[in-house]
């Protein structure tokens, strides 16, 4: 059986997919020739919370949409399209989930630590709880 992390990871993955969006578990490598924009689901943790009749705990999970210098748009659309995954209740296999939209945010930046590149990089960080 897949822990609570795991299960999430892929759900919000698979639906970034649903979205139309290309998504990687990592930052794509030259050799894969990676077009932007793309979907990186990023970290994740679990707290959990001391429950006395169920075992509960909050999940964070950061996602990273890339964008080249003209994308800034695009790469805040799908950001906050994927921000809307916190907006609702869902079940996985094993676990249910609910989203906290309050505790969840996007940043946008451009990120320029790539020589005589700029990119446009939104960093979406999602708060669960697990019931």
């Amino acid at each position: 059986m897949k822990s609570p992390q795991q299960e999430l990871y892929d759900y919000v993955g698979y639906q970034s997919e649903l979205m139309g969006y290309d998504t990687y578990d990592h930052l794509p490598m030259e050799s894969e020739n990676a077009d932007y924009p793309f979907v990186q689901i990023g970290d994740i943790n679990i707290v959990p919370l001391p429950n006395k009749s169920a075992i509960s705990a909050e999940l964070n999970l950061t996602i990273n949409v890339w964008g080249n210098q003209d994308q800034r748009l695009v790469i805040d659309t799908m950001a906050n399209s994927l921000l809307m995954v916190v907006s609702k209740r869902f079940k996985t296999e094993h676990y249910r989930f609910r989203g906290m939209l309050s505790g969840s945010n996007v940043q946008m930046m451009q990120d320029t630590s790539v020589p005589d590149t700029v990119l446009n990089h939104a960093i979406v960080q999602m708060k669960f709880r697990l019931i």
